[in-house]
């Protein structure tokens, strides 16, 4: 018996009710001393239903997703380890009183501990130690969401204004992109003819996946509907491989009325991937297939920048490279590694960091990963297919694996000079002693000599492969020597050799990219944008600066450079409206550059007074006006500025017009928060 504290009378402990409390109506309370405050006289027992009826929905859940054979072994094992679990797994059950059903509950938490020790993590992968956010949603927090399918990883309020599809191409794409809806499976001989287009490498695609892969998802993917898929193969993963290349290649498909991409079916095929996305990023077997899956879809958008941000999605491929230990090769791990997981590890390694290099050096912003913290060899060409090295062959797959070796290749060398370039600016330091310029372009210059010398033969490439075109990698090599060369801040007065290398580089690369414009060659349209928009200013400033330059190179030469960058500047902004605000702007300086040239006009001072005047107004038109973010006042008034390897607001004028989300930006209800995450103070490294 106990007094009750509401009705000051006693209660009857044995009786499951108090018939006095609740003759009453009320509720029967008694005084915990530990809490210091008055609960219900049943609220221990509630309790313990409701454990007991949450172990038992966890059981059942449990054995749905439980393999039918449990490693008996494993939990051996774990008990001799831990004494206490042992113990409590070998504490005697029979003949307890049912009153003792602690003990049963005990029991059920020792059997789950178990199971979350013992068995494979189903887990989604979460960010940061104590974050609470997924590697799914951080990845669906950097695509475009609206109007895709329903899941329980997003949700269903979208903002559809948030990624405006305005300056993803002209009027067709965008409207597209609002009207483009789920797309089913192609007829067999279509998928078919998609396949051979995506690996017939029209343009520049890495080595995310191979053709095996392509080939087998294919036909898991078109035997699920009709109820032919083994269960033993996981069809999530091959149905998102499939809708992903599909969607990648139709970028590739010549379109009817003009131009390169079939826009509303390549997005309707992304959207139907996306539907797979959730699955396969936290249900995958391994992390070199969570790896893949974020790649094919950094790969997508960097066609495609209106459908997300390949920043942050390079940015969680690079963090899982990292993880995985991709970016450090030891002698033991070549040599006892399995050669064709070797080949598919550094195959996805170089994809992350081809794609975070060219970011970095097109944008101005920082590498996620410094070049001394690399050591990792090329991806062998002949691993996959078992042949021996010296054997000569005409293989498109060995062809297009050699020629990605040599982007490779070319991508740490402008790593290397974009370092060499940033170091010029930095406090002089023990630990980091700053390099002998001089010195170093006189080392630089035969090994990019020697890169353009060993370029694979575009006769052994595919037909239709962009590694088949002299001209796609002239305009590599003449963008690295424009790169090297071309003015930056770091330098107060451009050497007149330095001046005139940079302008041959630059007339080079106009001609290279118009070539490749006319062809239907361009696919990553803001990086060609910015390489044309910086190989014209350099041959503005070149004019301006340097009266001996202009004296080397006839007229004629120099207005024909010029209007051939105009020109294809804009047939450019017609399917990439970034374009336009440089071809605007391009086309004020050339005009003013092309008059003051044909009147020759040496004597007035003013002239150029004006001019420069002209250039700082025009291009603070093309910074970006962003709230909270600070750039140098005196940023737009030279030339040279915009023109330097670390141009942070040029590259950010890009990134707005491609569409790019800020990270302050995102939908933080896709990620399950309400605040952003600086507020959260969460932080992931190392994008």
């Amino acid at each position: 018996m106990h007094r009750c504290r509401r009705r000051k009378q006693k209660c009857d402990l044995k009786q499951p009710n108090c018939s006095n409390c609740e003759s009453a109506h009320v509720r029967c309370l008694t005084y915990h001393s530990g809490k210091q405050a008055e609960i219900p006289r049943n609220y221990v027992s509630d309790l313990e239903a409701q454990i007991e009826s949450l172990t038992r929905e966890n059981q059942e859940l449990r054995g749905q997703t439980q393999p039918a054979s449990f490693n008996g072994e494993a939990s051996t094992s774990l008990e001799t380890s831990f004494p206490a679990i042992r113990d409590l797994s070998s504490t005697p059950t029979e003949g307890i009183e049912p009153a003792g059903e602690n003990l049963s509950h005990l029991q059920n938490l020792v059997t789950s501990v178990r199971s979350v020790v013992v068995e494979p993590s189903k887990q989604p992968r979460f960010l940061g130690p104590s974050s609470g956010t997924t590697l799914a949603r951080m990845v669906m927090a950097s695509i475009r969401t609206d109007a895709l399918p329903a899941s329980p990883l997003f949700s269903q309020q979208r903002s559809r204004d948030h990624f405006s599809s305005a300056s993803a191409t002209a009027s067709a794409s965008a409207s597209a992109s609002a009207i483009a809806a789920e797309s089913s499976l192609p007829p067999r001989h279509a998928a078919d003819h998609l396949v051979d287009v995506y690996f017939q490498y029209r343009t520049p695609h890495l080595p995310v996946v191979e053709r095996s892969r392509v080939d087998k998802a294919l036909e898991s993917a078109y035997s699920f509907p009709n109820n032919h898929q083994p269960s033993n193969q996981p069809v999530e993963r091959d149905m998102f491989t499939t809708y992903m290349i599909f969607a990648i290649a139709l970028c590739n498909v010549p379109n009817p009325s003009g131009g390169t991409g079939r826009v509303m079916q390549s997005e309707g095929c992304f959207r139907s991937a996306i539907g797979w996305v959730e699955k396969v990023i936290t249900y995958s077997k391994s992390d070199l297939e969570t790896l893949q899956a974020v790649l094919l879809l950094a790969q997508f958008v960097s066609m495609c920048p209106w459908q997300g941000s390949l920043w942050h999605l390079t940015g969680i491929a690079l963090r899982l490279c990292v993880d995985m230990g991709l970016h450090w090769e030891t002698e033991g791990q070549s040599l006892n590694t399995d050669p064709n997981l070797l080949y598919e590890r550094r195959r996805l390694w170089y994809s992350a960091y081809y794609l975070d290099r060219v970011l970095g050096i097109t944008l101005g912003r920082p590498f996620g990963i410094t070049d001394e913290s690399i050591r990792v060899a090329l991806p062998n060409p002949w691993a996959a297919t078992g042949r021996s090295l010296g054997r000569e062959t005409n293989d498109f797959d060995i062809h297009h694996q050699q020629a990605h070796n040599h982007l490779f290749s070319m991508a740490k060398l402008e790593s290397e000079i974009k370092h060499v370039q940033n170091s010029r600016t930095w406090p002089l330091k023990i630990a980091y002693p700053k390099p002998n310029f001089a010195s170093w372009v006189q080392d630089i210059q035969p090994r990019l000599r020697e890169w353009r010398g060993t370029i694979p033969n575009p006769s052994k490439a595919h037909p239709s492969s962009i590694f088949a075109n002299q001209a796609y990698w002239d305009a590599i090599y003449n963008n690295s020597i424009l790169l090297l060369y071309r003015p930056n801040t770091s330098i107060q007065q451009q050497p007149t050799e330095a001046l005139t290398i940079s302008h041959e580089a630059a007339c080079n690369l106009i001609a290279n990219i118009k070539l490749l414009q006319r062809e239907g060659r361009l696919d990553v349209l803001w990086k060609s944008v910015h390489s044309l928009f910086m190989a014209g200013l350099t041959v503005i400033y070149g004019l301006w600066q340097s009266k001996e330059m202009r004296d080397r190179n006839p007229v004629s030469n120099s207005i024909s450079a010029l209007q051939s960058c105009a020109s294809t500047l804009s047939a450019m902004s017609e399917t990439f409206q970034g374009a336009a605000g440089c071809r605007d702007v391009f086309d004020t300086l050339s005009s003013v550059t092309i008059e003051w040239l044909v009147t020759n006009d040496e004597e007035t001072r003013q002239r150029r007074i004006e001019f420069e005047q002209q250039v700082e107004e025009l291009l603070q038109q093309l910074q970006p006006s962003r709230e909270g973010m600070s750039t140098d006042e005196t940023s737009a008034r030279d030339m040279s500025n915009i023109l330097s390897t670390d141009n942070f607001a040029f590259g950010e004028m890009l990134s707005s017009a491609a569409q790019w989300p800020e990270m302050l930006d995102i939908n933080f209800a896709y990620l399950g928060y309400d605040r952003p995450m600086a507020d959260l103070g969460l932080q992931f490294e190392p994008f």
